[in-house]
């Protein structure tokens, strides 16, 4: 808008003597009712919303008449009672397109009353058009000063009221997802999340991908509610409602996760309030089995797509509940071979492709190495083991798995033999 529109110069004479008393209780009432029909009529039995908006209607009237007389300029405008609706509007979750509607309609009403007073005292058609012409130009600026200040104060009580819900929320996820607490039904209404449908719980970084996936989730996988919780390290938990959580469903979960690039832990689905919080303490054992096997994803085929599932390592993550009973379980199977230094690493890693693969050129293929290579390799690994390879397969997997997981831990009840 050009500086000359945005303050239109003063109005004649004539055209303020016509207009000397515009300002009426009755021009009043008719632009609250004009408002309430075209915008608030879902307000109209709120005596408080009324009240604010009667208060806000008289001023606007009058000020803008003081306008009309010279006695305010318009870019000295400092609006009390709008300013004061719009922060009712913002509480009532009234949205600004129907602000602007209200202005927009109350102001037209406020226009046609003066050009007909206008119109009634002015015999001179032409200056009935110029005095019409200068009134459109007056109302159109004021409305335009007067929307600024209120859409910022509707703006910012908006913007305060989000972060206190969110505040809000977040606390009562917080409490949810304490086992100790127990949630009144007014609490669970409030989470505006089905509670009692079938739960898988992704945790994903702030930075990890869009949230497209989300609304993807929500359309191809039969989401029917997602529920955001932000932990304090910035990690994304998000639970997703369904029906039921079938195989397939999980499946086409985890595609969408690796088609958006989102590294991410998904837990296995469980139900109800209970299974809420069950899936939360799978996140938890996720991240740090992530971290632990960091750099090692790839000798167990973990996270090849960015996703780990509680399906993937389920047995260590019961073991991280008994740390003492993993150490032991490595050094009962593994024997020397737990021991620390590079060699000893690289056959672990060629027992656990070994194991995986149950053929010497396949191994030798994986690890790009002559099959020669690999029998030498095996050999001296069942020279350390005290047995050969074609027993205990389970046992020693697992061993081997829960050795790299110690290690990544650094937890001191691992009993991880030190290099000779």
């Amino acid at each position: 808008m050009s500086a000359e529109s945005a303050c239109p110069p003063p109005l004649p004479v004539w055209l303020r003597e016509a207009l000397r008393s515009a300002v009426s209780a009755e021009l009043i009432a008719e632009v609250v009712a004009v408002d309430l029909d075209a915008a608030f009529d879902h307000l109209r039995d709120d005596e408080e919303f009324v009240a604010a908006l009667t208060a806000s209607v008289t001023e606007n009237v009058r000020t803008l008449h003081r306008v009309a007389m010279g006695e305010v300029e318009l870019d000295e405008l400092d609006l009390v009672q709008p300013r004061r609706l719009a922060v009712v509007q913002a509480r009532r979750r009234v949205v600004q397109a129907s602000l602007h509607l209200s202005y927009r309609v109350g102001f037209l009403t406020m226009w046609r009353d003066w050009v007909g007073r206008l119109d009634a005292v002015e015999a001179d058609p032409a200056r009935r058009c110029e005095g019409a012409r200068l009134l459109t130009e007056l109302v159109m600026a004021y409305q335009n000063a007067a929307l600024a200040q209120v859409a910022r104060e509707h703006m910012l009580t908006e913007e305060s009221l989000q972060r206190s819900r969110d505040h809000l929320r977040f606390r009562l996820v917080k409490d949810l997802l304490n086992s100790d607490h127990v949630p009144d039904k007014f609490e669970l209404l409030g989470l505006g999340y089905d509670i009692d449908a079938d739960h898988i719980a992704v945790a994903s970084r702030a930075d990890a991908g869009s949230t497209d996936w989300v609304r993807r989730a929500q359309a191809t996988c039969a989401v029917t509610d997602v529920l955001h919780h932000t932990e304090p390290d910035g990690i994304h938990v998000r639970f997703l409602a369904r029906r039921a959580w079938t195989a397939e469903a999980r499946a086409g979960l985890r595609r969408l996760l690796a088609e958006h690039g989102v590294a991410a832990e998904v837990s296995a689905p469980a139900r109800g309030l209970e299974g809420l919080r069950h899936a939360y303490g799978q996140l938890g054992r996720l991240r740090r089995i992530r971290g632990a096997f960091a750099g090692k994803h790839q000798r167990y085929q973990l996270a090849r797509d960015g996703v780990i599932e509680y399906a993937d390592v389920r047995l260590e993550a019961i073991f991280l509940d008994d740390l003492p009973i993993a150490a032991q379980l490595v050094e009962e199977e593994l024997a020397t071979l737990s021991g620390t230094g590079s060699g000893l690493d690289v056959l672990r890693e060629t027992l656990c492709v070994w194991l995986r693969e149950r053929n010497y050129a396949a191994t030798a293929r994986a690890l790009h190495l002559h099959e020669n290579t690999v029998r030498n390799r095996v050999h001296r690994i069942e020279e350390l083991l005290g047995h050969d390879l074609q027993s205990r397969h389970a046992e020693l997997m697992l061993a081997l798995r829960l050795h790299d997981l110690l290690a990544g831990l650094n937890e001191t009840a691992t009993p991880i033999r030190r290099a000779m």
